[in-house]
């Protein structure tokens, strides 16, 4: 194998060790013989042209190189199954991005904090109706970037200081929030902030933007993409949060069914803010990890769903601070009576969604029920094996490879170990959409 194949292995090793630096460590895994692993990755349509030994060399030299970071155990673990699954899927993406058959690369940022990224490589402007925003002092290819309401701007620091991309990132500063610190300190609707977004595209006058969204940030994305549909070129939602949508089963997400009732309370009662908010601080502490000593599965699963440890207060920040979580709990309420399934409904551009398969923050069912329900234009889904809700820090390098397959060689990302890929669109909708291309 080539120098490229093993520092994607890094890659994989660095989610594991960034989210629980102990975790190799502490918990010992025996590698399989991989004769039998081989032949069931012998029919994916990346690996037609290579011979059932090739494939096996590649598991053994990719299971040999995790084996040295990894405590061994002489006997099997059961439940470890989705464990060597993900390690199984990386080292073949891993062979095929060696081979030349992925665009995959490794991620090597090597960079500062993120004031020193903004400082060093974005221009700070301002639109005449007082919007401020940053824009990359690089690349050909407008990206408008909107964020997660209320969380620092950390958790993109990968990608706002990557070199190797073309996106010509727009980074708005939005209203009540800071991007370096995080938390909300006034209520704003999504019609403002779309507005606000708005007038940054009309300021930097680019006829076509990508928008990519993050979590309740999508909303946002999914509103200006309905009222300035001429101006941008495609939406990417990334683990997009949809509760709440009229006419849409409410499937939550553990991180929902939690948070929920505090919500209800401190909306109920605001001077429950500060104790309502120290209990969910008390949330981003490292786990307990001797509660799954015997249980590797949901081990793996809850290793699976966590942000990065170094960041694990900051993506929490907004519900940290009692004036913070009463404006994100009034913002979680004008958000989900806003008519989302209206504007899912109408949606007319080209759209992607990444979702991690072990997102706990939304629901991965509720998002696909949505799309199945009311969008008549095709959306493409995406699943990462392997990611949470964190994708754009944890998986970078599959972040941009998704990026880079949608928005800059436009066409649908391919299917790899790791990464699924299938469309999703309302048959009503269709239907009903079809019908009146023919009555016009």
């Amino acid at each position: 194998m080539n120098h490229m194949f093993y520092r994607l292995l890094d890659n994989t090793l660095a989610e594991v060790w960034r989210r629980e630096s102990t975790y190799t460590s502490s918990f010992p895994m025996s590698f399989p013989h991989v004769a039998e692993r081989a032949f069931q990755y012998r029919g994916h349509p990346l690996l037609n042209a290579f011979s059932l030994g090739a494939l096996e060399q590649a598991l053994t030299e990719g299971l040999a190189y995790f084996g040295k970071s990894w405590a061994r155990s002489h006997v099997a673990v059961d439940g470890n199954e989705l464990l060597l699954r993900f390690l199984c899927d990386s080292i073949v993406d891993a062979f095929c991005a060696d081979q030349g058959l992925l665009s995959l690369r490794p991620d090597d940022c090597h960079h500062g904090s993120l004031s020193q990224v903004v400082a060093e490589e974005y221009i700070e402007r301002q639109t005449p109706g007082g919007a401020r925003y940053y824009v990359r002092n690089r690349g050909n290819e407008p990206l408008l970037l909107i964020n997660a309401t209320g969380t620092p701007m950390a958790i993109w620091q990968r990608f706002l200081a990557d070199s190797t991309h073309d996106f010509k990132i727009i980074v708005p500063r939005r209203r009540g929030s800071d991007p370096f610190v995080g938390g909300l300190r006034e209520q704003v609707d999504i019609r403002t902030e779309s507005a606000d977004l708005a007038s940054i595209l009309n300021c930097e006058g680019a006829e076509k933007v990508a928008v990519v969204a993050w979590c309740n940030g999508a909303r946002i994305g999914i509103d200006l993409a309905n009222c300035r549909a001429h101006r941008i070129s495609s939406l990417v939602l990334v683990g997009p949060m949809l509760k709440g949508i009229q006419g849409v089963a409410p499937k939550l997400s553990i991180f929902d069914t939690n948070l929920q009732p505090l919500l209800d309370a401190v909306m109920k009662e605001p001077g429950l803010a500060p104790l309502l908010s120290d209990t969910i601080s008390s949330q981003a502490k490292t786990p307990d990890w001797s509660r799954w000593r015997n249980a590797p599965a949901n081990r793996v699963q809850a290793l699976f769903a966590l942000p990065a440890k170094d960041l694990a207060c900051s993506v929490l920040g907004p519900l940290s601070d009692s004036e913070s979580f009463l404006n994100i709990a009034r913002r979680v309420k004008a958000d989900e009576a806003y008519p989302t399934d209206r504007l899912l409904a109408e949606l007319r551009v080209r759209t992607m969604v990444i979702m991690g398969s072990h997102d706990q923050i939304v629901s991965n069912e509720l998002i696909c029920s949505a799309m199945k329900k009311l969008c008549v234009n095709p959306v493409v889904k995406v699943v990462l094996n392997g990611g949470g809700h964190y994708i754009q820090d944890l998986q970078y390098h599959y972040f941009r490879f998704l990026l880079i397959e949608f928005l800059s060689s436009d066409h649908l990302p391919p299917r790899t170990a790791r990464v699924t890929v299938e469309e999703l669109h309302s048959a009503d909708g269709m239907n009903r959409l079809q019908a009146n291309e023919r009555l016009a």
